[in-house]
């Protein structure tokens, strides 16, 4: 067997965020995260094995009729969650499930579709789109002694976890079309404000214009998003849009019995 060839943290965070439109931060937080595999010191620096990186970039978007059929909760991991793919599921579980501000719409969503008589719903996590984490949401709290923010009229929750069901298998090895947005959201719920526009008074007007791009693509993927643009406001009617214009979601436990 040959030597592993192995790249410098500079490139692999080049080469992240070429091929995925990213920030040199987001792509060193997919490197400490361990998406491409352990780094190892050589010298000061710190490298990569080229193979696992190059299987990374290779991994393939989630399919919309997966994420349809399956309508997760997505957390976005940000940089105030060291999350590390080689801890035990319980211990990136403590990671994950813990205090999260949801938007009061969404937060309806989840107390009136997730959660009741026994049902619970699946939650995904990602670092910069990848997924790296999946459960299944068997209820949650609000943190105790955690006042809301100025901008908040709720304290945030921490979710109570259960590791997931067959669903996940289909997602594990993913990246999702995620738009710019809030850190928690389902798949298929009604996005928020118009696409920006470009400003080119700017020196990156060209790498601006191509983000829109991609976050047109993106937006004009999932089939139920179409539920924004019929200016529903009130809850219920947004759920009877919601839910006719999606599949049945799947009732899985940790075996994905229904």
């Amino acid at each position: 067997m040959g030597a592993t060839t192995r790249v410098t943290t500079r490139e692999a965070i080049r080469r992240i965020c070429e091929l995925h439109m990213i920030g040199k931060v987001e792509a060193n937080r997919v490197l400490t995260a361990g998406l491409a595999g352990p780094g190892q010191r050589a010298g000061r620096a710190i490298a990569y094995d080229e193979r696992r990186l190059a299987e990374l970039l290779a991994r393939p978007r989630c399919t919309d009729q997966t994420l349809d059929a399956v309508r997760p909760v997505i957390v976005r991991l940000g940089r105030d969650r060291r999350f590390d793919l080689s801890q035990t599921w319980e211990e990136q579980a403590e990671v994950v499930r813990r205090n999260w501000y949801v938007p009061f719409l969404l937060g309806m969503f989840l107390d009136r579709w997730g959660c009741l008589g026994g049902r619970r719903f699946p939650l995904v996590a990602t670092v910069a789109s990848w997924v790296v984490f999946g459960a299944e949401v068997t209820g949650h709290t609000y943190d105790e002694g955690t006042p809301p923010a100025a901008n908040r009229s709720t304290p945030p929750r921490t979710f109570e976890v259960e590791p997931p069901g067959a669903w996940f298998e289909q997602i594990e090895e993913t990246w999702l079309p995620l738009e710019h947005g809030p850190t928690v959201t389902v798949w298929g719920a009604p996005t928020n404000g118009p696409l920006r526009e470009v400003d080119w008074l700017r020196g990156d007007a060209e790498k601006q214009k191509e983000r829109i791009e991609y976050e047109k693509w993106l937006r004009s993927t999932p089939v139920l998003r179409d539920v924004a643009q019929v200016g529903l406001t009130s809850v219920d009617a947004i759920l009877r849009a919601w839910n006719a214009a999606a599949p049945c979601r799947p009732e899985s436990g940790r075996d994905g019995a229904a």
